[in-house]
Formats: C-alpha cells, sequence, structure tokens
C-alpha cells in the first residue's frame, strides 16, 4: 500500500508522511508554512499568484510582493527537498499559477471536508445524506488552524468551514431525532457545544438528554445554558431562545421520594440579600405576584427597572462597560435589597427588581440606597436611573 502525505488543519496543524513527521521546525507558522497550508486546502488545484498574495500579505506592506512569493515558493521547495517526502517536483508554477503536484497520494482534512459537502448537497437520498454528514461531523475537529487565527485568509477560511459545518449539522440533528437515536445526538450535539458554546447545540443536548432519561445532567446544561443567555443579555437568536425555554418548560424529573424533592426545592443555606434569577424565572415570580396581589389586601410589591448610565447621565451602550458595572450592581442589589426580594438582568444595561412588601412610597429611598453604594463601588465616576414599572395598581 502506498504511503500517503496526511495534512490536518482542522484543530490543529499537523503533517506526516507515513509515520514520518513534517514538522517545519520553528518555521510552523511562516509564510512558507502558510503557502503549504494554503496548497492544501485543495491540494493538485491550481492557485493563482495573485490570490496567493493577497492571502499571504494581504495588507502588510510588502515592497515587491511578487519577488516576495517567489522567494516564499523558493524556500518551501527546498524545505520539501530536504523533508521525508520522496524526490519530485512538488510545486508547479505555470503561466502565474501555482499547484502542489500530487507526486505522492495526499489526503487533506479540509480538502476532503469540502468534497464531502458538495457530495452532500448533490444527493438526493435522505440516508447516505446523513452518512456523509456524519462523515463531515468526524473529519471536522476543530477551527481551521487556530494558531493562525488573526491571519485575514484564514478568518475566511474558518468562516466558511464553520457554516458548512453547521450545514451538516442542522440537517443530521432532525434526522436523528425522526429515527430516535438520541444517543447520537447527544454525543455530536456535546461536541458541537464543546466547540460552539451558546450557538443552540444546547438545546439538542437537553432535549436527547430528556429523552435518555438523564433528568440531572439535562437540567445541568440547562441552568448553565440559562445562567449564560442572562449574562451576555439574550445572545442566542429569537429562534433558539424560544426553543431553548420550550425546553425548560417541558423539563420533567422521574419519580422520587417527598423529602428528596423537597431537599431539591430548597435553597443552600447561608445565601443572603436578594434573589437572583434568570428573566424567564423571574418572568414566573412577577406573575404569580402580580395574581396574588390582585386579591385585595394580599400583598404589596413594586416592579423597579433599574439603568445603569454612563458619564453624561444617559443609558449605557457600550457592552464591556455594562458587563463590568453591572456585576458591580449586582452587589450593591446583594448589600441593599431583602432576603425576600428579587432581581434579574433584563439587557445589557437594565435590571428588573421585585420587592415584596414595598410600596410607591418606597422607590426614593431604595433607588437612593442602591444608587449610593453603586456610586461608592465605582468610586463616585458611576451612577443609575431606577423608575417604577408596577405597584399591583397598573395595567
Amino acid at each position: 500500500m502506498a504511503k500517503k502525505l496526511w495534512v490536518k488543519m482542522f484543530g490543529g496543524f499537523s503533517v506526516r508522511y507515513g509515520d514520518e513527521v513534517l514538522g517545519f521546525g520553528r518555521q510552523r507558522d511562516s509564510k512558507f508554512a502558510q503557502l503549504f497550508q494554503i496548497l492544501m486546502t485543495r491540494p493538485g488545484m491550481g492557485f493563482d499568484k495573485g490570490a496567493i498574495m493577497r492571502f499571504l500579505y494581504g495588507r502588510e506592506e510588502v515592497e515587491v510582493p511578487n519577488a516576495s512569493l517567489n522567494n516564499t515558493i523558493f524556500r518551501l521547495r527546498k524545505y520539501l527537498e530536504t523533508s521525508p517526502l520522496p524526490e519530485g517536483n512538488y510545486l508547479i508554477l505555470n503561466e502565474g499559477v501555482l499547484r502542489f503536484d500530487i507526486v505522492v497520494p495526499v489526503e487533506s482534512d479540509v480538502w476532503r471536508f469540502e468534497s464531502i459537502i458538495q457530495e452532500f448537497e448533490r444527493e438526493q437520498d435522505r440516508q447516505k445524506k446523513a452518512e456523509f454528514c456524519k462523515d463531515g461531523f468526524e473529519l471536522y475537529q476543530g477551527e481551521f488552524l487556530p494558531q493562525l487565527s488573526s491571519e485575514q485568509w484564514v478568518i475566511e477560511k474558518s468562516k466558511d468551514y464553520k457554516e458548512m459545518y453547521f450545514e451538516l449539522l442542522n440537517y443530521l440533528l432532525p434526522y436523528l431525532k425522526e429515527e430516535r437515536d438520541y444517543r447520537s445526538i447527544e454525543n455530536m450535539s456535546a461536541r458541537a457545544t464543546e466547540l460552539y458554546p451558546f450557538e443552540g447545540w444546547e438545546s439538542w443536548r437537553i432535549e436527547s438528554l430528556i429523552a435518555l432519561g438523564h433528568y440531572k445532567e439535562a437540567e445541568k446544561v440547562y441552568q448553565e445554558t440559562a445562567a449564560y443567555v442572562q449574562e451576555i443579555g439574550g445572545f442566542l437568536s429569537k429562534n433558539q431562545q424560544t426553543r431553548f425555554y420550550k425546553l425548560g418548560d417541558g423539563m420533567r424529573h422521574p419519580e422520587g421520594r417527598a423529602e428528596d424533592i423537597r431537599r431539591y426545592l430548597m435553597e443552600q443555606e447561608g445565601k443572603e440579600g436578594a434573589y437572583s434569577c434568570t428573566l424567564p424565572g423571574f418572568l414566573d415570580c412577577f406573575r404569580v405576584v402580580k395574581r396574588t396581589a390582585a386579591r385585595k389586601g394580599t400583598i404589596c410589591f413594586i416592579l423597579l427597572l433599574c439603568t445603569i448610565l454612563d458619564a453624561g447621565g444617559c443609558p449605557a451602550d457600550d457592552r464591556e462597560y455594562c458587563k463590568k458595572q453591572g456585576k458591580k450592581l449586582c452587589s450593591s442589589f446583594k448589600a441593599y435589597l431583602r432576603r425576600g426580594d428579587i432581581y434579574t438582568k433584563y439587557s445589557e444595561s437594565q435590571y428588573l427588581l421585585l420587592c415584596i412588601g414595598a410600596g410607591r412610597e418606597n422607590v426614593p429611598d431604595i433607588g437612593t440606597r442602591i444608587d449610593k453604594d453603586y456610586r461608592k463601588r465605582c468610586g463616585g465616576r458611576g451612577s443609575i436611573g431606577y423608575r417604577l414599572l408596577d405597584d399591583g395598581n397598573m395595567e
């Protein structure tokens, strides 16, 4: 069996010929190594020199790009001559087109991946399409050349490969659901989530874990994802969020003993200050309180909107600033709201407070205390705005 030149570029870069490694030494990220990688995206096919120069030099100020590329080709050719590869003219330059000649059999993971995508899109049979998806899924071991993630040509190629990977998963996971193959869905969605967290694959994993009866693990994934979605202000698309929260509504546990259920419901001891929860949880709490308050004299409450302001006194719109200041504001909530009060993050700069047992007349005092503590935490440079949204009498 003839030896092959194996080139891996998903999740890292490695090259071997049979059992021998082509390490590129200290030049792994050099221009001549990048030239080799470009050629290996489609081994045997031609690349216009102008396109290669744009890939390699981009916005760099190179006095004579053509001369620089010729030098790079020369260096790569010399490296290949000293490599474990058998003798041969691997780099063919003809009329401004450069290609890697297939002197030995070549297997490139990214080129095989692209070929699978093409076969998948041409295929009409559903089962065969699913098989192509599985093959592509196994090949895609991570981002394209992550060590070169700042290079423009790598950024562009990586984006294309990611879209292809998502295309395969968006076909394969619904197919596997129809086949009731929840074990495969769980394995694949877990790996997709590891590569691309919070892109919507968590929903597939949660659904498969529930179907497999792994309720505790499903709830753990759900809570972690819900907390993150809340933290970043709803980064998932609307469709993804809708599907995700529907899964939360359908979360169930197997039958348990009364004592186990009671223990599951209890909050951890020692937690002081207001209760923090996700937006869907807050919504449920508010609606229950609102319904209870409808019975005259049963309960009173106020719902406040608290907004992080910028230096000019306007609602802050800088995401990083809001993220940093939001942590300080939450500390103020815990310090100056009571244990029975509830708060949540609504958007990057807005928080909702539900104060049980307080009335409209308490709004200035609550707002002032929180603002004062928040200013201290910000060194006197920050401020918040607050507004009453409901006091039980507003529709």
